[in-house]
């Protein structure tokens, strides 16, 4: 405990000394929101896909992100894709990517846009919404998960990553058709557990569904709040996780171009006892994929996107994640900020409406009490004996719409966004070692976060940016 106790205070001060040193150096230098508004008589939407497996996982040290730092790729299960659907109405529109990843930090993400720049210009793209899975068995594109302190993250594969990406975004627009696009959902909640109190979470299995005129292939855009981390901490084998089953399931019954992106998951994961993880994997596949074939309540959404996308300053305060960008372990863009260090990662939200059916991108893994009102602890059952009323608005009610989706892990990766009356941090290790609150709950999420501020600054953002698309729309719409 001594070791641990000197080795967390070697860390508070070596990152607060470089975050001093370059927060005075910095400027906020925040990029203004962006609005686009698209119309036209009729959806347009295209969909790509490719595999993502490189051909030498054998020789190649690959490290398997999400549970445990160090774990060297064995083998695979199930291969690793990156997807792309583009849609829009008319001559302008959005394109989605979803990769079978742990994440991407938005500095990869910035990347990714700037290889993309002419691309839009050519095509009229608004906007580009990079999404990760959040598979527990994928190929670290983070950092955290190699042999610290040396990145995980392998060069050669991330160039793998961008070139794939942009075929897929290529080949997703040039096969575009007009169409319509439906949105259901059916309400799961059998397949998924929360593990922290409060027990809650959002157990619809949202549908996006695109139908074309020409009776061709549909694609659907499903979201579902679980992590894909069922196969466990002990594998070390390459897999999508429960995402690859929902796909397999559908299209044997029905072919189908199929998007995934994960919703406030937070600590949500598939439940159920089986023989092995796999099994359990398959299974949860097998079930949501089922859902999403039986989804019976679809609404046709009128031809409109409103894409926007604000860019804000998430504070933070973790020292431990702060040495991991000193030593080059992860990539980010820092500003300027009001956080302890005095610095913050530029990260983003981008919201989405297509007809009435809203989305809102969030950089982390967020707990869903943040996103529906209603389910914060009261003071009472508070870790922190706080009341309600010391956590920020829900998301929900800023928006002004109880069904708001979640895509999570999207366009960043800033960890854990926690409700400020439950968020406990260990006194004498912070953000090193893990916590029990005064319930005796364990509090590891906070290890994983950017600090107690992350919700209050992301909850400040996206109010701000509904008031700009507030003025930005016409009277009325």
């Amino acid at each position: 405990m001594a070791v641990l106790d000197y080795a967390s205070k070697l860390i508070n001060s070596v990152s607060s000394k470089k975050a001093l040193s370059a927060s005075e150096k910095l400027t906020e230098c925040i990029p203004e929101q962006k609005n686009h508004l698209i119309k036209g008589e009729k959806f347009v939407c295209g969909f790509a896909g490719m595999n993502i497996m490189p051909d030498d996982t054998a020789s190649e040290s690959y490290w398997l992100a999400g549970f445990k730092p160090g774990n060297r790729i064995t083998g695979v299960i199930d291969p690793l894709t990156v997807n792309a659907m583009w849609l829009g109405c008319g001559s302008e529109g959005i394109i989605f990517i979803s990769a079978d990843l742990i994440g991407l930090t938005g500095y990869d993400v910035n990347q990714i846009r700037g290889q993309l720049n002419g691309f839009c210009s050519e095509t009229g793209c608004k906007g580009v919404v990079v999404s990760c899975t959040h598979t527990h068995a994928g190929i670290d594109t983070v950092g955290y998960w190699g042999r610290l302190p040396a990145s995980g993250k392998n060069k050669k594969f991330m160039l793998l990553l961008l070139s794939a990406v942009k075929i897929v975004c290529r080949r997703a627009y040039n096969s575009r058709k007009t169409g319509r696009l439906y949105s259901g959902f059916a309400n799961v909640p059998d397949v998924a557990r929360d593990s922290r109190e409060p027990l809650f979470f959002d157990d619809r299995l949202t549908r996006l569904r695109f139908v074309p005129d020409d009776g061709g292939t549909e694609t659907w855009y499903l979201n579902y709040c679980a992590h894909p981390n069922t196969l466990g901490a002990d594998n070390s084998k390459i897999s999508a996780d429960y995402p690859c089953y929902i796909r397999k399931k559908i299209n044997e019954t029905k072919k189908t171009n199929i998007m995934f992106s994960i919703g406030a998951a937070a600590s949500i994961s598939i439940k159920g006892e089986y023989s092995d993880e796999l099994q359990k994997t398959k299974k949860a596949g097998c079930v949501l994929g089922e859902k999403a074939l039986g989804i019976d309540n679809d609404k046709e959404l009128a031809p409109e996107i409103l894409f926007s996308q604000k860019f804000y300053s998430a504070p933070v305060d973790n020292t431990v994640l702060y040495l991991m960008k000193i030593l080059n372990v992860v990539s980010a863009r820092v500003v300027k900020s009001g956080s302890s260090l005095g610095v913050g990662l530029l990260s983003e939200l981008d919201y989405i409406k297509i007809g009435d059916f809203s989305v809102l991108t969030v950089p982390g893994e967020i707990f869903p009490e943040l996103v529906y009102p209603g389910h914060y602890s009261t003071k009472e059952e508070s870790s922190v004996n706080d009341p309600e009323s010391v956590n920020p608005k829900t998301l929900s009610e800023i928006a002004g719409d109880e069904n708001i989706v979640i895509f999570g892990v999207t366009n960043d990766m800033t960890g854990y966004i926690i409700p400020p009356n439950d968020f406990v941090l260990n006194i004498q290790q912070p953000y090193l070692s893990t916590a029990n609150d005064r319930f005796g709950r364990n509090h590891y999420n906070e290890t994983n976060s950017l600090g107690p501020n992350a919700a209050y600054a992301l909850a400040e953002a996206f109010s701000q940016q509904i008031d700009c698309i507030n003025n930005f729309l016409p009277k009325g719409q």
